[in-house]
């Protein structure tokens, strides 16, 4: 076995998605060994980018894979919060999401999510990067979300939220818990409280559902997201950094 295949997989969604070879290196830990021969194994299957998600305090692997061409380019953090955090009133309409609903939920999603590492990496088609949330929010209206709740005002979608419920199979088979997979509000209606009564919306629906915790993971460039979650009830519970490597020329 290759040294590099215990360190490195392919990613086959992300590669047919962009148009490009991605992989992702495995171990949160990398040495200066184990570093090229990562990189060594991406260069023998022509990788064009390798995703690597370090720990926060890991000061030395830091080191090294800045030394061998990685860029940092999204800080993730990770908040929860318990089944009795985030109630108070909701302000307006929540409902779960239709299939009518794709068109205008698409088109918030595509001027939304801008501060991910794929955005701020500087590297991907930006066009492809709107389309990448577009239509994450289209199949998850579509199945692949196990709830998705829509803000609604003047009779059209404003905002919405997806949920991914961990044991729904199984209730009573210990603690249930769930997570955050979209959020988004369209900028138009920002700060007027959609935010807030999707989540507070969300929370008692999972209540319903006897989700004991939920979990949500935002960039460390969303401010205004990050104060959102605080304040309904959400804390932090780790923090890691997004690193990219790209082979091609020009892209280093």
């Amino acid at each position: 076995m290759e040294a590099g295949s215990a360190l490195c997989e392919e990613l086959p969604w992300d590669s047919s998605f962009f148009g490009i070879s991605i992989a992702r290196v495995v171990p949160s830990r990398l040495d200066h060994e184990s570093c090229d021969a990562a990189l060594d194994w991406c260069r023998s299957r022509r990788v064009d980018c390798l995703y690597f998600l370090c720990a926060l305090d890991d000061t030395s692997t830091q080191a090294v894979v800045t030394s061998a061409g990685f860029h940092l380019v999204s800080v993730k953090v990770t908040l929860a919060r318990s089944s009795e955090a985030g109630r108070g009133e909701i302000q307006g309409h929540v409902r779960p999401a239709t299939a009518a609903d794709v068109p205008r939920l698409r088109d918030i999603a595509s001027a939304s999510h801008l501060d991910t590492r794929f955005h701020s990496d500087g590297n991907f088609d930006p066009a492809r990067c709107r389309e990448l949330y577009a239509t994450w929010i289209e199949n998850s209206v579509r199945g692949y979300a196990d709830h998705v709740m829509v803000a609604e005002r003047d009779s059209s979608a404003v905002g919405y939220i997806t949920l991914h419920v961990d044991g729904k199979e199984s209730p009573d088979a210990g603690t249930r818990t769930a997570r955050i997979g979209l959020f988004a509000v369209d900028e138009r209606w920002r700060n007027r409280g959609v935010g807030r009564d999707l989540l507070r919306r969300t929370a008692a629906l999972l209540r319903e559902l006897g989700v004991e915790e939920t979990s949500v993971v935002a960039a460390g460039r969303n401010v205004a997201g990050l104060k959102l979650y605080k304040s309904e009830g959400f804390h932090t519970t780790d923090v890691a950094l997004w690193y990219h490597r790209w082979f091609r020329d020009g892209k280093r």
